[in-house]
């Protein structure tokens, strides 16, 4: 693949020719990806085992022995298509490590450069009410593909599209297609998964009983770990919310127990620390800002990255504009989206924190939440959230 300058990117360019470029790239990506998953190699046998039946209608006719040759030929390809299958089937831990590895190296400054220029829209949060798609189900006894004990946190991947999503009761991540097919979990098994984000072609999750921080390949190979119950520099407890900043070089993790927030590094190195920040439960960071969600009241501190306190806001309890805030999310235009557990519906606030729009209500049909947890925006500017609902545990808006 040839390497791409970031001047190629620049702002000045006409919108068509991003246009144009993002649509080469996302064909080279889907090149690749289609060799990493196998499913290009299938493609091509199938189309391979078609011509070889039609061609072997044709035996007995003119030219019997150039069809014998080319059905020949044919079989050998087969064969060495289904040998590469069974390699990718087979050792698929392998192969798909060393194809993440690949695709780190080739696609990393390609992949950042598709996460700026997909911004996700701003939804019409006024108008929603009833979603266009649900899909899972919640269950404290199935375990089965498709199937959630407690939906904590969803995250989309900006180069597929794929939804990945944190089973915090199940201890497993799940991953769906952007039409919200089930496509594969992670093999490697969890303690507590609260959180999971995903930056330079990698899924870093949270792990809050076991006090790491997990770092997979898009396939789901454990690639590194870090922490461990501690109070120290690289010492977790309680982890649970995490984002990154690619241009501030920054991996920011909540710990709850702690009562802080830890910084990082992207070698996964110590950087900093936010102290005093009792019942610490999520972070999101934008360009300028660190957004801290607590239990406390209020329940949401905004720093910037001198992690200097800019304000507090949001009030928390019985009969004020939040009652138990689960998780964050700050939305392309500044807004902030906060589950709320015990209210059962999503509050939607302004960046100076007033509150412009409530979604949903308590109960089990479309539309409705049981402790709504994960929320997150896709490209196209469509809500998913998450909830204990037992008929859907992901609703899309």
């Amino acid at each position: 693949m040839a390497s791409v300058s970031t001047a190629q990117f620049d702002e000045s360019f006409p919108s068509q020719v991003l246009e144009d470029r993002e649509r080469d790239l996302l064909t080279e990506l889907q090149h690749l990806l289609d060799d990493y998953t196998g499913e290009g190699i299938e493609e091509e046998r199938k189309q391979m085992v078609t011509s070889k039946e039609l061609l072997s209608a044709l035996k007995g006719n003119t030219g019997k022995d150039v069809l014998d040759q080319s059905v020949a030929l044919m079989d050998e390809r087969i064969k060495e298509l289904e040998s590469k299958l069974d390699t990718i089937r087979l050792t698929h831990k392998n192969v798909g490590l060393e194809w993440d590895e690949l695709l780190e190296k080739k696609l990393g400054e390609i992949g950042r450069l598709l996460l700026n220029l997909r911004k996700s829209k701003t939804p019409d949060y006024k108008n929603m009410s009833q979603p266009i798609e649900v899909f899972g189900r919640n269950s404290t006894k199935d375990e089965s593909s498709g199937v959630f004990y407690y939906a904590s946190s969803i995250a989309i991947d900006p180069v597929t599209n794929y939804i990945y999503i944190c089973d915090y009761g199940w201890n497993r991540v799940q991953v769906f297609h952007s039409s919200y097919d089930f496509v594969f979990l992670f093999d490697h098994k969890m303690d507590g998964p609260a959180d999971v984000c995903i930056a330079q072609h990698k899924v870093y999750v949270t792990q809050y009983r076991s006090c790491c921080m997990n770092v997979y390949s898009m396939r789901g190979q454990l690639l590194h770990s870090v922490g461990g119950k501690g109070k120290n520099e690289l010492g977790f407890d309680g982890p649970f919310g995490v984002d990154i900043s690619i241009d501030k070089n920054s991996i920011y993790i909540t710990e709850f127990n702690n009562n802080r927030v830890q910084c990082l590094n992207l070698d996964l190195s110590f950087n900093s620390f936010i102290l005093d920040i009792y019942g610490a439960r999520d972070v999101k960071l934008t360009s300028t800002e660190v957004v801290v969600l607590r239990i406390s009241d209020p329940c949401l501190i905004i720093y910037n990255y001198a992690h200097e306190s800019i304000r507090h806001m949001i009030t928390k309890g019985v009969g004020k504009l939040v009652i138990n805030p689960a998780r964050l999310f700050v939305d392309e235009s500044g807004n902030i989206l906060i589950p709320d557990c015990d209210a059962h519906c999503l509050c939607v606030f302004s960046h100076e924190g007033e509150l412009l729009h409530k979604i949903g209500k308590e109960g089990q049909e479309r539309g409705e939440f049981i402790q709504p947890t994960g929320v997150c925006i896709n490209r196209e500017g469509r809500l998913l959230v998450s909830s204990d609902n037992p008929n859907h545990a992901i609703q899309l808006f």
